[in-house]
């Protein structure tokens, strides 16, 4: 067991929410880290404005960025980890099934099986509450990447997730599949919180 607790799922599954609620339920017991532990201000720049940068430039960047996140990872206390941008990059690389992204997805690949053991849960949702999702952030005016705008393509959303959570599988085969449809965050959080692997080396 471990004492990072690793949640993922594509957009609009309810992961974020879920963390949350969990670190509130349990007070100055955890670290929470989103995606990389380590700055990524570059990259979050060219997510955010959907700017593209050359392969020369891009693929070394990202790279590097996650061999740093790696050497940075700290188990000096339990921490909820929400995602690993890593996956879903490699996910949408596989989708579109270019010949020349080859390289860099055993790169990846490899990088992805240095990361240190977590606990895992892939939370999942149908794809219908994850469209009535975005249109609820979408209707406040809260910010939709580009990452989000996937959803607006259901059937490559699908074919997307499919290979995501193939990709987990193979890298964490303890994850414990959560399908939160029709179940309320606090139910979904009950259920965690009870759950062996969650509560062990807390």
């Amino acid at each position: 067991m471990s004492k990072i607790k690793l949640f993922t799922g594509m957009d609009f599954s309810g992961k974020t929410t879920i963390i949350k609620k969990i670190d509130i339920a349990k007070p100055n017991t955890f670290k929470v880290q989103k995606k990389f532990l380590t700055p990524i201000d570059t990259i979050e720049k060219v997510r955010k404005r959907d700017t593209w940068l050359p392969p020369e430039e891009w693929k070394p960047l990202l790279q590097n960025t996650v061999k740093k996140d790696i050497a940075d990872y700290r188990e000096d206390s339990p921490i909820l980890q929400d995602s690993l941008w890593i996956i879903k990059y490699i996910a949408t690389k596989i989708e579109q099934n270019n010949i020349e992204d080859l390289e860099e997805i055993s790169i990846l690949e490899n990088l992805l099986g240095m990361y240190p053991d977590m606990d895992s849960f892939y939370i999942t949702v149908s794809i219908e509450e994850r469209i009535k999702r975005f249109k609820e952030r979408e209707a406040l005016g809260k910010e939709i990447t580009g990452s989000d705008k996937l959803l607006l393509d259901t059937n490559k959303f699908e074919r997307v997730e499919k290979h995501y959570k193939n990709i987990v599988l193979k890298r964490f085969p303890n994850t414990k599949i959560i399908n939160t449809t029709n179940k309320t965050p606090d139910e979904i959080v009950d259920y965690i919180m009870k759950d062996s692997d969650f509560l062990k080396d807390l």
